[in-house]
Formats: C-alpha cells, sequence, structure tokens
C-alpha cells in the first residue's frame, strides 16, 4: 500500500522542481480540488499566480496578496503566454484531457500540463510528472473518501471522533454522555465495510445513535463483548480484539488512531494499518514494538498507570508539570 502524506507531497515537490523552473512559466493553473493544493505550492516555490481552472476558464481578474508580487504581473489570467495546468495524481488521464478541451480556444498561450504523481502506464499523458507512485495508492488528502474505505476496518474512538477524556471515561454516566456528545474527527463519505471498537458491547446503543446522527455508513459493527471497563483494561492483549478480526477478514486496510495498537495490528494481521495519530502508513512486520523506544516507553507508562498508588503519583507529577 503506497501512501503519500501532505509533508510527502511538499517534499515531492520540492525534490522534483527543477523539472520546472527553468521554463518561464507566468501562471499555474490548478484542478479543483485535489490539484490546488500542489498548484499553489509549486506557484510559491516559482513566484508564479495561481487561479483554479473554472476561474481561468472564465478570465477572472487575478488576486494577490500585499507581501510581494509575483515575478510577472498579470490582472487577468488569458495575459498569460505560457501556463502550467496542475494536478495531484493521474489515474486514467481522463481529468486532464477534460481540463485541456475546456481551456477557450481565445487563450493564445502555451500550455503544458504536470501532474506530481503517475504510474508508469500513465505517465505519458502528462507533458511533466513528477513521481511514480503505483497501485494500491492513497493520500492524506482523499483517505477517507477514496473508495478503499469501503474495503477496510476503521477504529471509532480517536479516527471518527475525539478520544474520551480519563475523566470521562468513567464506564458510567460521564462515558454515556461522552458518547453522544462526542466530536466528530474524520467522518468517511464512501461506506465503510467495518468498523472495530474496543468499546463495550452494552455500549452499542449509544454508539449506533451517534453513527446515525453523524451520517456514518456501514456495513457491520465490531464491539467488545467484556462486561466492564476493568475487565477491558485487565487484558495484556488490548490489541488481540482488533487485530485477529482484521486478519481473518477480507479486508485490505485497518485504520487505526493508537500507535502502539496499529504496529501490533500489523505485524499479527500481515495488512497494512494506517495509523491517523502518526499519519504513517505501517507496513507488516515493518515495526517491531519493542525495537521501537516511543512504543517500548508508552506501553510502560500505559502498564504502570494500571497500579493505582503509581497512577496517582503520575496524575501528580503532570498536574505539577502544567502549573
Amino acid at each position: 500500500m503506497n501512501y503519500k502524506s501532505f509533508c510527502d507531497l511538499s517534499d515531492d515537490i520540492k525534490n522534483n522542481i527543477h523539472k520546472i523552473n527553468q521554463q518561464d512559466f507566468d501562471l499555474i493553473v490548478g484542478i479543483p480540488r485535489s490539484g490546488m493544493v500542489p498548484a499553489y505550492m509549486v506557484a510559491l516555490l516559482l513566484n508564479a499566480n495561481c487561479i483554479d481552472l473554472p476561474a481561468f476558464i472564465r478570465n477572472d481578474k487575478l488576486g494577490k496578496g500585499i507581501t510581494r508580487d509575483a515575478k510577472k504581473s498579470l490582472n487577468f489570467p488569458h495575459e498569460a503566454s505560457n501556463i502550467l495546468i496542475v494536478d495531484d495524481s493521474i489515474l486514467t488521464g481522463g481529468s486532464m484531457i477534460d481540463a485541456l478541451a475546456k481551456i477557450p480556444s481565445s487563450f493564445q498561450g502555451k500550455v503544458t500540463t504536470a501532474a506530481i504523481y503517475t504510474t508508469a502506464l500513465v505517465s505519458d499523458k502528462v507533458d511533466i510528472f513528477f513521481e511514480h507512485v503505483d497501485f494500491p495508492r492513497v493520500f492524506e488528502w482523499n483517505l477517507f473518501h477514496h473508495p478503499i474505505v469501503t474495503e477496510a476496518c476503521v477504529d471509532i474512538d480517536g479516527v471518527l471522533c475525539q478520544d474520551p477524556t480519563e475523566e470521562q471515561n468513567d464506564d458510567g454516566e460521564k462515558y454515556i454522555q461522552f458518547l453522544a456528545d462526542a466530536t466528530p474527527r474524520f467522518i468517511p463519505t464512501m461506506k465503510v465495510d467495518v468498523l472495530i471498537t474496543n468499546r463495550l458491547e452494552k455500549f452499542r446503543p449509544h454508539t449506533e445513535q451517534w453513527l446515525a446522527k453523524h451520517g456514518v455508513n456501514y456495513n457491520k459493527l465490531e464491539m467488545l463483548d467484556l462486561p466492564s471497563k476493568a475487565a477491558r483494561r485487565a487484558q495484556v492483549d488490548y490489541f488481540s480484539h482488533k487485530a485477529d478480526y482484521f486478519k481473518r477478514s477480507p479486508n485490505v486496510l485497518f485504520i487505526e488512531s493508537d500507535y502502539q495498537q496499529a504496529i501490533e495490528i500489523a505485524n499479527r494481521s500481515n495488512k497494512f494499518v494506517y495509523c491517523v495519530d502518526t499519519n504513517q502508513m505501517i507496513a507488516p512486520n515493518g515495526l517491531k514494538r519493542f525495537k521501537n523506544k516511543k512504543y517500548l516507553a508508552e506501553t510502560i507508562r500505559m502498564q504502570f498507570s494500571k497500579i493505582k498508588p503509581l497512577r496517582a503519583i503520575y496524575k501528580k507529577v503532570k498536574n505539577l508539570a502544567r502549573a
């Protein structure tokens, strides 16, 4: 599973800017929506004007800030003599062909096309490409709106909504209130195959109500069949519920918030796991829990937190640090 984050996008553009910085483009035209972020990155690096494709077609007046002017002053996009049309990626090249067909015949300037990411099979569909990224692939900016979620297992707390605080996580009235009012985080626009969570089965009605309220569509909801929060915390393998299900399932990706659980799920299932908290695609056996210092420190902290006297000391130290 190939993955590109916004950080990767920025780095890949900077590392390949030499491919376009000698061609004297005076206007960068982005294809909405995904093409706009790389278009602005390219335009800023080249100190060129930038506009979206529909505004270019309409010949809308160009806007600019007050800190500095672009290297070539333009009032309207059709005054440009050399434009670069940019998209984040191409799948078949259809979007770029469609964009070119929309360029008004009245525009007499030179038109060049570019995609940041292509595959070897379609790289000839644009004049310039920056990187080959083969399938299967997914990007940070489209992950929760990509067809891959229809083949994914997705965690709830920390992914679809914020995690409960320690105070809210009381297994009682405060937790029930949290389940009703949890702040949404990332809501997929496609139907998730499986929602899988360490929430207890007894909270299924509350969870289903929240999911319906926020328009989360899914095929199946897997919850933890244990009687209490104490029983859940007493588990040695608190990640096994998710890892074992994912391993048995035909799903191709797991989306998890917790870094430590993400590593274990990937290793146990021998499949890819996307970690929301670290914005990282974790490959199976790519990371080992106890060879990873961050993981080891967090695991020790979690185990100590289960011992009441140590938990009380930890809270006091934490409160003093915040003071």
